[in-house]
């Protein structure tokens, strides 16, 4: 990714998060669970690629992986804290996708307001 794809990375993740509060406004909590983790993968790969990681392709567990090694303990350009949002967004995407009952909305609301954190960290990041 050259600078053009990370703020075309960040501009998805961002769309993908107004699909999820547009989702959670509407109650639709399996929507925006799933769009709330697609929000986060994108930021994470913007991140990641701004830093000069790339892959054509990334698998889920190797992207927290390598957010979690390379941005947070050895640049600590991102807290702890994030390598969590990643896994419990992805849990709770996976939940939503694949289990017949529906998340709850508390714990979807949570996960959007960790996604806006992280999204808006990413960016500020990215501009430096």
């Amino acid at each position: 990714m050259n600078p053009e794809d990370v703020e075309q990375a960040l501009a998805k993740a961002s769309r993908l998060l107004q699909v999820a509060e547009w989702a959670i406004e509407h109650e639709l909590y399996d929507g925006a669970a799933l769009c709330c983790y697609a929000a986060l993968f994108w930021a994470a790969i913007a991140a990641l690629a701004h830093q000069g990681i790339r892959r054509e392709e990334w698998a889920h567990g190797f992207l927290w992986k390598t957010f979690r090694e390379e941005l947070v303990l050895k640049r600590r350009l991102y807290p702890p804290i994030f390598v969590e949002w990643l896994e419990k967004a992805y849990d709770l995407r996976n939940k939503a996708h694949y289990e017949i009952t529906e998340p709850g909305a508390k714990v979807v609301r949570r996960i959007i307001r960790h996604a806006r954190e992280f999204i808006n960290e990413v960016q500020e990041v990215t501009k430096r």
